[in-house]
């Protein structure tokens, strides 16, 4: 019992124990209990902690790079477990909130944070201990000061918008600084800093920058620093970038031997006079716009690729042997020379608003955008930039501008050059609503491509100056922009073994060419050869014979494709003989007006048409009582009274011989007198082997006798009638031209617009021309005669020419049926001047039709009449046609107080044709 007792008192006292020593444990472990805990003094700074979440307040991030919360227990409190965690910590305060963290007591438990971020709250001093922490960001806050000594990693510090006076950044590790918006004054050491690679601030009141020697520095971004005076950046050999903006009391900045230096901006600093850029030899960008800079020197930047220095204070500007120099701006100086020499590789030159009066391309053949706009010059030339595509020359003094040679050219500003006169602009590519020109008043002339002639001609009149503007594309007779050329001539195989430099060429060739959607037909000129320029495309030729079945031609036809083809493509044809044809043709031309009491040339020309060799005579017919023959430039073989003979041999086909015969006309005073509005009668006969088409074995000239005459006219050789028998064969016509300039004219284009109603325009032939010229005709209607080059003199007695050629009227012409035409002259880039209408009428003058006779009452008197012949009618008549009985016209004229002076007119039988307003009537007289 007593033992039992003591077993159980024994038991008590141990258990007694035990919990003594349990307390006394629990009573040690509480301290160590209640560290575990994060200690944040900032009610703010914990709130944010605990208010991280995954979904929507995503502001940390755990070891393994995720989004994660910070309180991960959920017991309200942050763990030093739960610090360590986090890698990523982003405290910003962002509107509209306003729960600023002013004590960031308890971040040094966040060992492990590679990133903070204080940004937007009111932290004041910034004294961190985070030996991992590698980018902090602490802007928009109230710091006066910092101290990251103890961050041995850190290398990224943003630190905006504080108070600060005296910043020290001192960090071996620190690579990355960006600072700005401080509101005070301050001064920042760099020294130790080695490691430091990029350096930005912006809107910091700091005067002076020392960066000297920093062995890993890429890249400085200093903008809107008003305070700061220097800046050293020597010994830098690994920077690569500069940024300088709005430093507003710099006067100089100095980047000189810089060897890893490739781009520079150094811009809108209204102080900056001088920026040293010599021996960085590997800067490819500098941009030194916006400054008060007198003088560049880029002499050592042999890499440089794009550079501007617009709006400075520049007089002048080399940049000579720059030859990798892609894009270049000096807009806005006071520029009066700008050194372009050996600069191949500029695609993009702007230098306007400056004093240029002439400015040198031709080493830079790559340009592609160029704008000299508001400056003085008188004269630009663009002609080697073959890429060019904007040009802008604009406000300027130019007196013409050319841009045919820039077949790339969609954009064109020259608007505001008042003298601006001519604009050549057929390149192929540019259209009118891409081109500017207004506010050039004094414009006379645009070439252009003709598809734009239209379009053009609109704009022109919408910005009507001072002249009406002329509009064509006659600066050049070949394509705009890129073509190509098929060439060749045509022979006759004369002696059947097939073509060869023996054999002559045959002039005047025509040849159809079809490109598509698009055909015309063009004749080679007077020597055989031809020249037909194209673009890109396929392009079919097929020459075309006014007599096929005389002749084979070998090839029948051939397609161009160009560019798969070499350029130019030549292509010769051959013709010959498909059996033995006798076909001769003459033709007179009136070279010169007939003109009472002076000399009057004509040219008589005939022409082999056949495939025989001919021999034969010439006659040619005049009325030795109004002239005398003075002259041939081949004697005839015998002449009588009105009559010249010659005798021809071995006129081989397809050869033209020519005779010029002058003849000196009456005076009024002679007898019998020469007056104005007489028609002279002219006949040539060729002979020889029976003809196959005799009717172009005689031709007839009616040339009406003028007093004075318009030296640029028209006129057709049949006169002013043919009959009914002539309607569907040929009718023939003359253009001449002179020019009355005070200067040679280099080109002339005769144009004719063909009335397709009244003639076959397929027919055309070109016959002669006073000078080498070749024919075109597009579609529909349009037939152009172009002497190119040819440089027609301006004195009187070598200032003329002409073209002749002949057409088929339309067989469907009817009796009391006329046709008309008139042609367009342009002497270079003036007006065209247009010739007078000439009208020929079909009527059979033989016989005693009379048009509307009963209803015009019209009678004449006295018949047989001496003197005057007296016309009595109720309408007025406006003009007058006496006819022989060989139905030729004798005289032509107005008629005032209806009356006629018959009295030179010799004796016999005439016929009177009288014009009203919408009428005429036939009337037989007889002359004593």
């Amino acid at each position: 019992m007593i033992y039992f007792c003591f077993s159980i008192c024994k038991e008590l006292k141990l258990i007694i124990y035990m919990k003594k020593i349990y307390f006394l444990i629990l009573v040690l472990l509480f301290p160590v209990f209640h560290a575990q805990l994060v200690n944040i003094s900032d009610a703010n700074f914990k709130a944010k902690l605990l208010a991280a979440n995954v979904t929507n307040n995503k502001i940390a991030k755990n070891l393994s790079g995720q989004w994660t919360n910070v309180d991960t227990n959920y017991d309200g409190e942050i763990q030093i477990t739960e610090a360590l965690n986090l890698k990523y910590l982003d405290l910003t305060t962002s509107p509209p909130s306003t729960n600023y963290i002013t004590n960031h007591l308890g971040i040094e438990s966040f060992t492990n944070l590679n990133f903070l971020s204080f940004n937007r709250n009111q932290i004041s001093s910034v004294n961190l201990s985070l030996p991992n922490l590698t980018d902090l960001n602490v802007n928009s806050n109230s710091v006066t000061s910092l101290n990251v000594q103890n961050c041995p990693n850190l290398e990224i510090l943003h630190i905006s918008y504080h108070g600060f006076t005296n910043l020290n950044v001192q960090s071996n590790s620190l690579k990355n600084i960006d600072i700005g918006d401080n509101l005070n004054p301050f001064s920042i050491n760099f020294q130790n800093t080695p490691n430091l690679e990029i350096v930005t601030m912006f809107f910091a009141p700091i005067v002076s920058i020392d960066l000297s020697n920093k062995l890993f520095l890429k890249k400085i971004r200093l903008e809107n620093m008003d305070m700061l005076t220097s800046l050293n950046l020597q010994g830098c050999n690994t920077l690569q970038e500069v940024q300088l903006a709005n430093l507003y009391v710099i006067p100089s900045i100095n980047l000189q031997n810089l060897p890893a230096l490739t781009t520079v901006y150094c811009t809108n600093s209204s102080n900056l006079q001088s920026v040293n850029v010599s021996n960085s030899i590997n800067i490819n960008k500098l941009y030194i716009n916006n400054n008060n800079i007198a003088t560049v020197d880029i002499s050592t930047l042999n890499n440089l690729q794009d550079f501007k220095v617009n709006a400075n204070d520049l007089i002048s500007l080399n940049l000579s042997n720059h030859t990798l120099l892609k894009y270049v701006n000096c807009d806005d100086n006071d520029l009066t020379s700008i050194n372009l020499q050996n600069t191949p590789a500029l695609e993009n030159l702007s230098c306007e608003y400056n004093n240029l009066q002439n400015i040198n391309l031709q080493f830079s053949p790559q340009l592609k955008t160029l704008n000299v706009g508001s400056n003085y010059l008188t004269s630009i030339n663009v002609s080697t930039l073959q890429n060019l595509i904007s040009l802008g020359v604009q406000h300027n003094q130019l007196q013409s501008l050319d841009v045919t040679h820039n077949p790339l050219l969609t954009s064109l500003g020259c608007n505001s050059n008042y003298g601006l006169e001519y604009l050549f602009l057929k390149n192929g590519s540019l259209q009118a609503n891409y081109t500017n020109f207004n506010d050039t008043d004094y414009l006379k002339y645009i070439c252009c491509d003709d598809s734009q002639i239209n379009d053009y001609n609109s704009a022109a009149i919408y910005n009507a100056g001072y002249f009406p503007v002329v509009v064509n594309s006659y600066c050049s007779f070949t394509p705009g922009g890129t073509f190509y050329t098929i060439q060749g001539n045509t022979k006759y195989d004369s002696n059947n073994n097939g073509c060869d430099i023996n054999d002559f060429n045959k002039a005047f060739q025509k040849f159809n060419i079809n490109s598509g959607s698009v055909s015309g037909i063009s004749l080679s000129n007077n020597s055989g050869n031809y020249s037909i320029p194209v673009q890109a495309g396929s392009h079919t030729i097929t020459p075309v014979l006014e007599n096929p079945t005389y002749f084979n031609i070998s090839p029948s036809t051939f397609t161009a494709n160009f560019p798969a083809q070499t350029s130019p493509l030549t292509q010769n044809f051959c013709l010959s003989a498909n059996g033995a044809h006798n076909d001769l043709e003459v033709v007179i031309i009136p070279i010169t007006a007939a003109s009472p009491g002076f000399n009057a040339k004509y040219k008589v020309i005939y022409k082999n048409k056949g495939t025989t060799t001919q021999s034969g005579t010439l006659v040619y017919n005049y009325n030795d009582n109004l002239m005398n023959y003075l002259s041939s430039t081949l004697a005839p073989t015998s002449q009588s009274t009105g009559i010249l003979n010659w005798n021809f041999a071995n006129l081989l086909p397809f050869e033209t011989r020519e005779i010029t015969i002058t003849f000196t006309l009456n005076t009024p005073m002679q007898s019998p007198p020469l007056n104005g509005g007489h028609i002279l009668n002219y006949t040539a006969q060729i002979n020889s082997a029976v003809d196959e088409t005799p009717s172009d074995n005689t031709f007839t000239l009616n040339q009406t006798v003028v007093n004075s005459f318009d030296p640029n006219d028209k006129t057709c050789l049949e006169g002013a009638t043919i009959t009914q028998a002539k309607v569907g064969d040929y009718v023939h016509y003359l253009i001449r031209f002179e020019n009355t300039g005070t200067a040679n004219a280099q080109n002339i284009v005769v144009k004719d617009a063909i009335d397709t109603s009244k003639f076959d325009i397929n027919t055309l032939q070109a016959l002669n021309g006073s000078h080498s010229f070749v024919t075109r005709i597009t579609n529909p209607n349009t037939v152009e005669f172009i002497f190119e080059n040819i440089q027609l003199p301006f004195a009187d007695a070598t200032n003329d020419g002409y073209v002749t050629f002949k057409i088929k009227t339309k067989s469907t012409l009817t009796l009391g049926q006329s046709f008309n035409n008139t042609a367009n002259i342009y002497f270079d880039y003036n007006f065209p001047i247009v010739t007078n209408t000439y009208t020929t009428t079909v009527q059979n003058i033989l016989g005693t039709y009379e048009i509307n006779n009963d209803q015009s009452e019209i009678s004449i008197y006295p018949n047989p009449v001496k003197d005057i012949l007296l016309i009595k009618s109720k309408e007025k008549i406006v003009k007058a046609e006496i006819y022989d009985t060989a139905g030729r016209i004798v005289r032509s004229q107005s008629v005032n107080e209806n009356s006629i002076n018959v009295s030179e007119l010799q004796k016999g039988n005439y016929m009177i044709r009288l014009y009203m307003k919408n009428n005429f009537v036939f009337k037989k007289f007889i002359k004593n």
